[in-house]
């Protein structure tokens, strides 16, 4: 019996939060909570001036927050949370009080952490021009100096450790996804794509077909010419197949000698008049010393209302078919 595939329980990837916009909201928060005090407190005090400026900035700070809460304006949001931030800092130690120069400090480093490299840089040396320009905020020369070296310093180290840190983790996210061996998608891959998939057909009936392969007989290859050699056979014989995809297309290997393709927008009569010639151009285009190297396969197309484990499930079952039959062949779960 074929291997039966349970959903992953975790968060789809489009609702997960990044770690730019975790920190955009746990600094909007926080300064939202201390700048609204402030206002209330000089309210209070007889300041209305400087109070309507500190609810002017935390009213600024929650616009990017509430843009950031929809899918398509997420990356719009931490532009406009950083560019907010940046304003409400100088107007704060221009029009408010010098202790917005404590602020800034902190607006640097946040927007390295949360924007592009591009746009932090921009943002925060329109901070520290206008602000080591303004010459009355400093108690001395020295304060003055103190202020734009580490004003500066922060700056640099802030941009070159988020570098880094990207860096890290899309090495991270590239090994996390990729087999090793092949350099096609890994099972975690897969389970992400199909989910997504998935999610489009229900709310715009997009179109997909899964086809699962198996190469036939490799535990053949590995006990007659070692392991070496079974793996140069997986390696060129996903090649061979990536080469004849559409850019749009996912190749996973599943693990072992099992592989999937998904076919982006492909509807069941078009897999009925397409997949049989691909597989008869692919299969046994690769060869050791025994001869060309044949794979099965079983094809199945997303049906509505189905989950992706269901429609992976099927094509698996009509797979085993196409091995049980003898093999070097390409089975449909789906009549055209």
């Amino acid at each position: 019996m074929p291997e039966q595939y349970e959903p992953a329980r975790e968060r789809h990837p489009a609702q997960r939060r990044s770690l730019e916009e975790s920190v955009m909201y746990m600094v909007g928060l926080i300064c939202a909570v201390v700048v609204g005090g402030f206002a209330v407190y000089r309210w209070l005090n007889g300041e209305h001036q400087r109070a309507i400026i500190n609810i002017g900035i935390v009213a600024t700070i929650a616009v990017p927050m509430l843009l950031g809460l929809s899918q398509a304006y997420r990356h719009a949001a931490l532009k406009v949370f950083g560019s907010a931030i940046s304003l409400g800092c100088v107007v704060s130690a221009l029009f408010v009080s010098n202790n917005g120069l404590l602020w800034a400090l902190m607006v640097l480093l946040v927007n390295s952490l949360t924007l592009s490299r591009r746009w932090a840089l921009w943002l925060n040396i329109i901070v520290i021009v206008t602000l080591s320009a303004s010459v009355h905020l400093y108690l001395s020369p020295l304060h003055h100096v103190s202020w734009s070296t580490v004003a500066l310093l922060i700056c640099g180290f802030s941009l070159m450790s988020m570098d880094q840190l990207r860096a890290q983790r899309q090495l991270l996210a590239t090994q996390a996804n990729v087999d090793p061996l092949t350099g096609v998608g890994n099972r975690r891959m897969m389970h992400q794509h199909l989910q997504e998939i998935v999610a489009d057909r229900r709310r715009e009936h997009n179109r997909g077909t899964l086809m699962v392969l198996d190469i036939d007989h490799f535990k053949k290859i590995n006990d007659n010419h070692g392991h070496d050699v079974g793996d140069q056979v997986l390696v060129d014989i996903t090649r061979s197949i990536a080469a004849s995809l559409r850019t749009g297309d996912g190749f996973y290997r599943m693990g072992g000698e099992e592989f999937v393709i998904l076919l982006r927008g492909m509807d069941a009569a078009t897999a009925h008049s397409y997949l049989p010639a691909l597989h008869g151009r692919l299969s046994g285009q690769v060869s050791t010393a025994d001869g060309p190297v044949t794979f099965s396969a079983g094809v199945a197309t997303l049906h509505s209302g189905e989950d992706w484990s269901q429609w992976l499930a099927r094509a698996d079952r009509v797979l085993y078919s196409a091995k049980s039959a003898g093999r070097n062949q390409l089975r449909f779960s789906d009549s055209p």
